[in-house]
């Protein structure tokens, strides 16, 4: 068959596209990011699709053309602007299924989230209107709404938990933990997935993907951890209070695993009905692996320790490298005495009309520089034009002011752990 997967590189959906690809099946993907996707997965086909933009359905009756079947793996847990939220998982999946219906395509496999109708939060409002914007037309369709789903590979939630238990001694817990989930092992998802794709179906389906096994949170975790092959940690129960400002941050910033969004999910539990989990049960070919089962079936690798363990100083990293550089525009404009910053300049070799110029220039441009990495702009772009001014910065000092190189505090010196710890956020820049 001929499969369009979108948000083809996501964490669920790379599975989902080697398994079909595996199966034999043509895929074709609609993702972002093209040259990315090739790299991934040579054999698929791949356009350039935009989940924010692209909400006419005209845009996607040419993107059907010979497709059979649409699998919708795209979503967002968390956007500091709603209306994108809902652009993601409502108004562009809506044109996405009407263009279907256009097109005469013979299912749509939508993966949604378990626990949504009872969580007013945009993420959980988006996906609802979607499944039921899905469920009023003609082409059959097939909802999925799966439970915590976790596998070699981590994003989002389950990146999250894995950054919690790589945490020494300790892993936090919001409230006594107790929280329920029915974990999914992505594998098994993927399995049900390929399965489903075949199967002849002339009406509207919704199931609860969730695994055999109700489970609490300290459950997972505890798991978790001695999996990663980490030493035992006693867990630490976190007052919601504390959770929930750290949630209110999180809001302000664009990648943040813990919001609101995820914050108001955690705190019910996340299990289908007995009746909701047999019927499932009931629907695929093959007997679902319990949480530990899937877990150990696959070994523990360095890289999934080192994940665990840089989760929370990889933002650590990024905001002290943009307090270094806001500090150094801020003090270098405002606090630092202006006759020893001229004076500093003349022996240099600066004019005095240029020193003004120079050193408010350089001011700003330090705190610009510190306050898009606190952003997270284009941090990549923005690393590299850091390392660039700190070897500017350090070679100008070297020719015309070789003796700072010999201060005792080191001010010169530190530029080069600066410049190694730039590296390196660079390196940890994307997270899939």
């Amino acid at each position: 068959m001929n499969i369009l997967v979108t948000g083809g590189t996501g964490f669920i959906a790379s599975q989902i596209v080697t398994d079909l690809l595996a199966a034999g099946h043509a895929v074709t993907l609609a993702v972002r990011n093209k040259a990315r996707a090739l790299d991934q997965f040579p054999s698929a086909d791949v356009i350039i699709c935009d989940f924010i933009k692209d909400t006419h359905p005209d845009i996607w009756v040419p993107r059907l053309k010979d497709i059979d079947v649409v699998i919708n793996c795209v979503g967002i847990l968390h956007h500091p602007k709603e209306k994108i939220i809902w652009a993601i998982h409502y108004d562009t999946p809506r044109a996405l299924f009407d263009a279907c219906v256009k097109t005469s395509i013979k299912k749509i496999i939508q993966i949604s989230a378990l626990g949504i109708d009872h969580v007013d939060v945009p993420y959980a409002k988006s996906k609802k209107a979607a499944e039921d914007y899905l469920l009023t037309l003609s082409v059959p369709s097939v909802i999925l709404r799966p439970s915590l789903v976790y596998g070699r590979g981590s994003y989002g939630g389950t990146s999250l938990f894995r950054g919690l238990c790589g945490l020494p001694f300790i892993i936090p817990v919001p409230g006594k933990g107790d929280q329920q989930f029915q974990p999914v092992l992505l594998n098994d998802l993927s399995k049900v997935i390929v399965n489903l794709v075949k199967k002849p179906q002339d009406q509207h389906l919704r199931f609860s993907a969730v695994g055999p096994q109700q489970i609490s949170l300290r459950h997972v975790l505890t798991k978790l951890r001695a999996w990663l092959n980490f030493k035992k940690a006693t867990i630490i129960s976190m007052p919601l209070f504390f959770i929930k400002l750290g949630s209110l941050i999180g809001n302000l910033l664009p990648n943040s695993s813990l919001n609101r969004n995820s914050y108001n999910l955690l705190l019910q539990n996340n299990i289908a009905s007995e009746e909701d989990a047999k019927t499932f049960q009931e629907n695929i070919d093959f007997p679902l692996k319990s949480y530990d089962e899937g877990l150990y079936s696959q070994p523990s690798t360095v890289q999934d320790h080192w994940h665990a363990r840089l989760y929370f100083l990889k933002p650590l990293l990024q905001y002290s490298i943009a307090f270094v550089w806001m500090w150094s525009g801020i003090a270098s404009a405002f606090l630092y005495a202006k006759e020893a910053s001229f004076t500093l300049l003349s022996s240099m070799g600066i004019e005095s009309s240029l020193q003004p110029i120079l050193l408010y220039g350089a001011s700003g441009i330090d705190f610009l520089l510190g306050f898009l990495t606190l952003l997270g702009f284009q941090l990549k772009k923005i690393g590299i034009l850091q390392c660039v001014l700190i070897l500017i910065y350090t070679a100008i000092i070297t020719i015309a002011l070789p003796h700072l190189w010999l201060e005792p505090f080191m001010p010169v010196a530190k530029n080069l752990p600066l410049l190694v710890a730039t590296f390196i956020m660079i390196a940890l820049e994307s997270d899939r």
